[in-house]
């Protein structure tokens, strides 16, 4: 996890408490947060689903915040393929 401004980038490769603390870090300073960058290294792959629930819930509470994994409804996963969702308001 690295802030650059108001530029928050995340290891897609997080555990369960890493997503814990990410969600506290993102409750303080939610107001100040403009876009979320999902930073991949070759075949990494997310560890837990938490992070996915985090930054649907954070999208929701702060519709304006950029999140670019989540706006195109698809995330391409070396090892997996394609994951796809929906997403409704």
């Amino acid at each position: 996890m690295y802030i650059d401004g108001d530029v928050l980038e995340i290891d897609i490769e997080m555990d369960l408490e890493e997503v814990k603390s990410l969600k506290a870090f993102i409750q303080d300073r939610l107001n100040y947060i403009e876009e979320i960058v999902l930073v991949r290294d070759n075949g990494s792959v997310p560890t837990c689903s938490a992070l996915f629930s985090l930054l649907f819930w954070v999208k929701h509470q702060k519709p304006s915040l950029k999140i670019d994994f989540l706006e195109t409804s698809s995330l391409a996963l070396e090892g997996f393929g394609m994951m796809y969702w929906t997403s409704h308001e």
